[in-house]
């Protein structure tokens, strides 16, 4: 008698959550339990990119994804989805959203839930265990009314996305870089109506910079979740609201490495093929500084990168796992384009009010929040520099000079970041605690 697949249902909102949350989950439960078939969820998300569904259908094993609407429609009325046929075996694993829509999808499908969460508990009779990345998490959750024995500490799945996919020397020259020279990766996030603000800002800094070091070289970091539809726009009408640069996107034909891939790698090379694609255009900004764009391998930029300027975000996390120095800029020059929970997020996009509603709500959150990284919420401390406020490219310049000149400092904040991270590993734990709980 034919086994029947286990089906394993999942919710993911964000950039952050579907990258470096579902991608190693799903992964490692393939592995563990390879009778499984999965499901996505792409709940409502302020955060949203509008990218997160194509993203987690291209990713392996997964079988089907579903939107907003979708999801709400199945909760409150049951109602079948296309090619969803949900069996007798399965569970539902909250990675990312509102607790409530997890705990609602496993009420209609009867399944058991987990929840993958920072320490934050809810609809407690709902889950049968809730998947914490620290030991700060779970004195959180037992704060919040959670029983100790449906808490599992299975550590930071965000170690377990960083996924390199070229050796370094190959990679140093697809993008045509010296491999002796210093590289400062540009980061500027994932949600577009952030990314448009900030790339020409980070742009007009490097412009900068290299006229002050003229050694370094630079790269831009392109998230999946940005369109290039997007990223020529951005480079042709970058606004002047962070006093930014535009310029030319250049398709360049591949060469080398790159060329090889295209092509069908020489048998000598097929050992480092990747084993998913990505692209990589040329930015001339407006002064003629040229550098490369890479979307799709952002882990190989930054095993390559000595520093990276980035907004906040889950890419803090990873780079710190890698032990990547960084300086973190929250710029406060337009503070309605940056995404909001709640009511404030809601009402941004009323017209007339909503854009002053969400301004006053953005910076009042601004004035709250300590610490932005990922790293330094989790050591309380600073140890990479955040710039937070009102910014201008020359405040990111003069402080992206003050550290490539002090290469100790930036030693022991590498150092500091790896200690403060911890160890890959959580993905795997995961699935292992997932699966007790399923064979018993």
């Amino acid at each position: 008698m034919t086994k029947r697949k286990l089906d394993i249902i999942i919710t993911a909102n964000s950039p952050g959550e579907v990258s470096t949350w579902l991608t190693p989950a799903i992964r490692a439960l393939r592995e563990r339990l390879p009778d499984s078939e999965f499901t996505v969820f792409i709940p409502p998300c302020p955060f949203a990119s509008g990218r997160e569904e194509a993203i987690a259908a291209a990713l392996p094993g997964v079988k089907r994804t579903f939107n907003r609407r979708q999801l709400l429609s199945f909760i409150l009325t049951g109602k079948g989805l296309p090619g969803f046929d949900p069996g007798p075996r399965g569970i539902v694993l909250f990675l990312g959203g509102d607790l409530a829509y997890a705990a609602l999808l496993a009420r209609r499908l009867g399944y058991p839930a987990f929840a993958y969460t920072e320490g934050r508990v809810q609809w407690l009779h709902q889950f049968t265990g809730f998947l914490l990345p620290h030991d700060q998490a779970r004195t959180k959750a037992i704060k919040s009314g959670a029983p100790g024995d449906k808490l599992y500490v299975v550590g930071d799945l965000m170690l377990d996305a960083i996924e390199m996919q070229w050796p370094k020397s190959d990679f140093y020259e697809i993008l045509r870089l010296d491999e002796n020279r210093p590289v400062i990766a540009l980061l500027p996030g994932s949600r577009p109506q952030e990314f448009k603000h900030v790339l020409p800002m980070l742009l007009r800094s490097a412009e900068i910079i290299s006229r002050d070091l003229r050694a370094v070289q630079f790269v831009v970091g392109v998230s999946p979740f940005i369109t290039e539809g997007l990223l020529k726009e951005t480079l042709s009408n970058p606004g002047d609201a962070l006093e930014g640069t535009g310029g030319e996107l250049m398709e360049v034909a591949p060469s080398g490495a790159l060329a090889d891939l295209d092509h069908g790698m020489a048998a000598s090379r097929t050992a480092s093929k990747p084993s998913h694609l990505g692209h990589v255009w040329y930015i001339r900004t407006l002064a003629g500084l040229e550098l490369p764009a890479v979307q799709g391998w952002q882990y190989d930029v930054m095993g390559i990168a000595s520093l990276a300027i980035t907004i906040p975000g889950s890419n803090t996390a990873e780079m710190a796992g890698l032990g990547l120095p960084m300086l973190v800029v929250t710029p406060l020059n337009k503070p309605e384009a940056i995404p909001l929970e709640g009511i404030p997020g809601l009402v941004g996009g009323v017209p007339l009010v909503g854009t002053l509603i969400k301004r006053r709500a953005v910076l009042a959150t601004a004035k709250r929040v300590k610490y932005t990284s990922l790293p330094n919420r989790r050591a309380q401390s600073e140890i990479v520099p955040e710039l937070k406020g009102e910014l201008h490219p020359e405040d990111v310049a003069i402080a992206v000079g003050n550290l490539m000149r002090n290469p100790d400092k930036l030693r022991t904040m590498s150092k500091q970041l790896k200690e403060v991270m911890g160890k890959p590993g959580a993905a795997r734990i995961m699935a292992e605690t997932i699966a007790a709980v399923i064979e018993q």
